[in-house]
């Protein structure tokens, strides 16, 4: 435990430089930018309040704990988004002790690579014995590039729960500790709840790790051990499933759904994996090959090198031996001639290679002189590659040793980093933006798995890519660390990895300009300090209705939910990853006020706003001020100002 905490140690220092400056700021600046940085503030400080007050004993926050104050009246506003409550636990002493959203969020955020950078450390110490190669993998899952160009999604940073998952699971098939299996349960469950994207994405490689388990150690008859996982596995689905029911009930009225174009615009394309995120030092300007949303992916050149490493030495039978495991002697079975065996590794060499050109060509023609060659359909490429190699273990006993002896050691996470790059490509895998003639396995899993027709993004699961490189990347390295020389080379390898994947001074407070606004300060205030005309709304009695103009635009909206935190209102306001059929509605009657004010004075009296806060300075020449001017002509009375900000009290509001 002593070289635990000395990583530890490490990570944190690491974390803190990379990150610079935002330790100096941690109670004031905001990690990233100040755009879904704020939605996970605000959610992050609803689940706190819930929590807190079940703790005092207020039990019916339990049942509407979901019931967000955002988009009123609609219900159920938290699932629109992840819920994040792994999280919220996380923070909640800080919340409680400070009542500072941005000082939790800050500590949270850095948590992320810290507990990532931990967790890898432990398994792959634990896979390969090699403290020096756990503590490489951890670098390279903690401070992944993916990481940077995800830094504003805290729900797809929070995978650090991911490697202690595999931890336990580790621990208990070599040493039958069930304490070991009740951590990777729990460490499973807070995974899931975490991001609902690892939920669906995560899950089901940790189940197949189980399995791969248990099938190499031929457990199969083992009673004890198909009970005690079956027991773990049903300890997930109980503390997972009341979470997943909200999400449910809203599917069942029509959201959540997400269109295949949609997701086919939000998944990997092959050369994501060749485009950098633009703020990486060393490569943000130089591999710009096939910029999309979401679609920067590449992790990085040492990763690749010591996944290489990793992979070459474990076919050419250098590998860590497990101690709880014995690779079974594969006999002599039948024994081809030698230049059988070389042809039939040729052959598989070949059809894996001409698969690869195709990913990368979509059609690959060559002139044989008698004939051309065309190959575009890689489905064909790889059953054959299959076919080939299915014969070569037929004939030569020392492939099926070494393939054997491979598939022990870091088969799995090989086989799993290949499988998940797939899956990232989504339902119409592409090759610069072009279809390939190849299976999209995420299309089985759109079309036929509950859930997965929700989920926007495919790309993400380029962080399970990146679990599993970091593994393989780990075995690379615990073959150098058996040299001196090759210690020094980690040494250096370590540093260049942190020059390609981190970005310093780090981005804090970032913004971009407001289209048809004037765009608001780039900086949010802790709640003691926020504007007054929120505390000023907090004074008001109990069962107003706030909204907050100008409406819809998503800058602003993200600063009236953050700071709804003071006042704890309903508001109409709201932004997230989906949003209730009224609201469009509502935004296009109450924008541009004064070009047609009868409309939105009536949209106002039918929304159930008791209060409107106007934000006069917001808006560009003299619209603040026309905007006023209508909303006094409708009844609203001014009950306080500061400045440009003006709370008014609506006569006619609904105040159901």
């Amino acid at each position: 435990m002593t070289r635990a905490r000395h990583a530890l140690a490490a990570y944190l220092a690491i974390t803190l430089v990379a990150t610079w400056p935002l330790a100096g700021g941690l109670a004031r600046d905001v990690a990233w930018d100040l755009g879904d940085s704020i939605l996970n503030m605000w959610i992050l400080a609803w689940d706190a309040e819930q929590i807190r007050g079940v703790l005092v004993g207020e039990w019916g926050r339990t049942w509407n704990f979901f019931d967000a104050n955002i988009f009123y009246p609609a219900p159920l506003t938290l699932a629109y988004s992840e819920h994040l409550l792994p999280q919220a636990l996380q923070i909640l002493p800080v919340l409680l002790v400070s009542d500072n959203p941005i000082l939790a969020y800050n500590l949270l955020f850095l948590s992320t690579f810290v507990l990532s950078g931990l967790g890898m450390y432990l398994l792959v110490r634990e896979l390969t014995g090699q403290p020096a190669a756990g503590l490489v993998a951890g670098l390279v899952f903690a401070f992944a590039p993916y990481r940077l160009a995800q830094a504003s999604h805290v729900q797809v940073l929070s995978a650090q729960w991911m490697p202690f998952a595999f931890y336990g699971f580790v621990r208990y098939f070599r040493s039958a500790d069930l304490s070991a299996l009740a951590g990777a349960a729990g460490a499973l469950a807070l995974q899931g709840l975490s991001s609902g994207y690892y939920l669906l994405y995560f899950t089901p490689f940790a189940a197949a790790f189980v399995l791969w388990e248990i099938a190499q150690r031929r457990l199969w008859r083992q009673w004890s051990v198909w009970l005690a996982t079956a027991g773990a596995a049903a300890v997930v689905a109980a503390v997972t499933l009341p979470f997943l029911l909200p999400y449910a009930a809203l599917r069942a009225e029509g959201f959540g759904v997400r269109s295949l174009t949609e997701t086919s615009r939000f998944s990997a394309d092959v050369y994501s994996y060749l485009t950098a995120f633009p703020e990486q030092r060393i490569w943000g300007s130089l591999l710009q090959v096939m910029p999309k949303p979401e679609g920067e992916l590449f992790p990085g050149l040492v990763p690749i090198i010591l996944a290489t490493i990793g992979i070459v030495a474990g076919v050419v039978g250098s590998r860590i031996p497990d101690p709880g495991f014995r690779t079974p002697d594969p006999g002599p079975g039948r024994v081809g001639p030698r230049w059988l065996t070389w042809l039939l590794a040729a052959g598989t060499a070949g059809h894996l290679a001409a698969a690869a050109l195709a990913l990368l060509l979509r059609r690959v023609n060559l002139d044989m002189g008698l004939f051309v060659l065309r190959m575009s359909n890689i489905d064909r490429l790889l059953v054959r590659a299959a076919v080939t190699f299915g014969l070569l273990l037929l004939v030569s006993p020392t492939a099926r040793r070494r393939v054997a002896a491979f598939m022990r050691d870091r088969g799995f996470f090989v086989v799993g980093l290949l499988t998940a790059a797939w899956l990232s490509l989504g339902p119409v895998p592409q090759s610069l933006g072009r279809p390939l003639e190849v299976t999209a396995p995420y299309r089985l899993l759109f079309d036929h798995l509950p859930g997965f027709d929700g989920l926007r993004v495919p790309a993400r699961m380029a962080m399970v890519v990146v679990f599993m490189l970091s593994v393989v990347a780990g075995h690379g390295a615990a073959i150098l660390a058996r040299a001196r020389a090759g210690r020094r080379a980690l040494v250096v390898l370590g540093a260049i990895f942190l020059l390609e994947a981190t970005h310093v001074p780090f981005i804090v407070n970032g913004m971009t300009p407001v289209r048809e606004y004037n765009t608001p300060e780039a900086r949010l205030h802790p709640p003691d300090r926020a504007p007054a005309v929120y505390h000023a709304m907090a004074r008001q009695p109990a069962g107003g209705v706030v909204v907050e103009l100008p409406l819809g635009q998503p800058d602003f909206d993200l600063r009236a939910m953050y700071y709804s935190t003071v006042h704890r209102r309903p508001m109409l306001n709201g932004y997230s990853g989906f949003v209730p059929p009224h609201y469009g509605r509502l935004t296009a009657a109450l924008s541009q006020i004064p070009r047609h004010p009868d409309v939105s004075v009536q949209a106002l009296g039918a929304s159930g706003a008791t209060h409107v806060i106007l934000h006069e300075g917001a808006y560009r020449g003299n619209e603040g001020a026309d905007t006023a001017a209508v909303l006094r002509q409708a009844g609203a009375v001014e009950i306080f100002r500061d400045g440009a900000d003006v709370l008014y009290r609506l006569e006619t509001g609904d105040r159901r």
